[in-house]
């Protein structure tokens, strides 16, 4: 099967009270049906069945296409449903950065809505944070905290337009020591899709992709802290990133198991013809195709579990192929969301 890409140009006391809370937030998957995979038993499975197996897990790893309201719901099922088990250490959030790291654990002391804490971050904030109010809510009631992961928006844009060359030494010793080396199949995987992008035609992506390095590296070694700080805890850290940061396991939870042992799970969300682009998107989106035969080379499952979404046909599309072609689009170092 083929999927089609198309590219963004500019791209965390319970007991009785636990249940009673949980009973009354984040909505049934059931207006977003979707089938859960799993990808090494090649058989689907009940969310159950998967919750109870990641709950066993040091980190789970929950993907996303940052606009795709169904996305948004399957976090929030998740989150409830760890919560039930065996409990969760924290939610890590790549809609945070570092340095927002005060102001949302201002936040979660608070009773302020979401849309107060979206002023209180300023032109720095994820632009969809509401989307996230159920899970950053659940957090705050149930006192979980919220580790802010990613990297300062204005260096990565500097390293992706510029290069690390053109970093102060101020701006470096404020990263990670160990951004280099990426695996080269991730490489390898980020130039094909990075091709989405009319921006980047012609142009060497090196930059692109260490900038995309630059991120994971940050997020990885948000996390790297945190477990260290609660080892053995007995419950997991629940991750919520874009599919490109943990896709295959590369980006962050390849270096997270360079640094620290500890069992995880990956679940992704299926685009599955949901995403939408904006005009002025579509204007800098170049359509391609990336066939199975294309990533074949990487050699393992895109993740542990996939939450296939029924697909949407493309309207484009006609024929008998249309309703198996979904249009999905790569979560990079140029993500647009702030």
């Amino acid at each position: 099967m083929v999927v089609k890409l198309f590219g963004l140009v500019s791209v965390f006391f319970w007991a009785l009270a636990t249940c009673c809370f949980l009973s009354g937030h984040a909505s049934s998957s059931m207006h977003c049906p979707s089938i859960i995979v799993d990808l090494y038993l090649g058989e689907p499975v009940s969310l159950d069945v998967a919750l109870d197996d990641m709950a066993n897990s040091g980190i789970v790893y929950v993907g996303e296409y940052h606009t795709i309201p169904c996305h948004h719901q399957l976090h929030a099922d998740i989150m409830k449903g760890l919560v039930q088990r065996n409990g969760i250490s924290g939610l890590a959030m790549e809609m945070f950065t570092w340095v927002q790291q005060p102001i949302v654990d201002q936040w979660l002391e608070s009773d302020d809505s979401v849309s107060v804490l979206l002023q209180k971050l300023g032109s720095g904030a994820w632009t969809n944070l509401k989307d996230y109010e159920a899970v950053l809510l659940m957090a705050r009631d149930l006192r979980i905290p919220v580790i802010c992961l990613n990297a300062p928006e204005n260096i990565v844009r500097k390293v992706s337009r510029k290069g690390v060359d053109s970093l102060s030494d101020t701006e470096r010793d404020l990263l990670p020591k160990d951004i280099e080396p990426i695996d080269p199949d991730y490489a390898r995987l980020l130039n094909l899709k990075l091709r989405v992008h009319r921006a980047f035609e012609g142009k060497s992506l090196k930059r692109i992709i260490y900038s995309q390095a630059l991120r994971d590296a940050v997020m990885a070694s948000n996390i790297i802290s945190f477990m260290k700080r609660h080892p053995q805890s007995g419950k997991s850290l629940m991750v919520i990133a874009g599919n490109g940061h943990i896709n295959y396991g590369f980006g962050v939870p390849d270096r997270v198991r360079r640094n620290v042992e500890t069992s995880f799970r990956i679940i992704l969300p299926s685009e599955s013809g949901e995403l939408q682009l904006s005009e002025a998107e579509k204007q800098q989106a170049i359509d391609i195709d990336i066939s199975h035969k294309d990533v074949k080379f990487i050699g393992r499952p895109i993740a542990d579990y996939l939450s296939v979404f029924p697909v949407r046909p493309d309207n484009d599309q006609t024929g008998p192929e249309a309703p198996n072609v979904a249009k999905a689009r790569q979560t990079n170092a140029t993500d647009s969301r702030r």
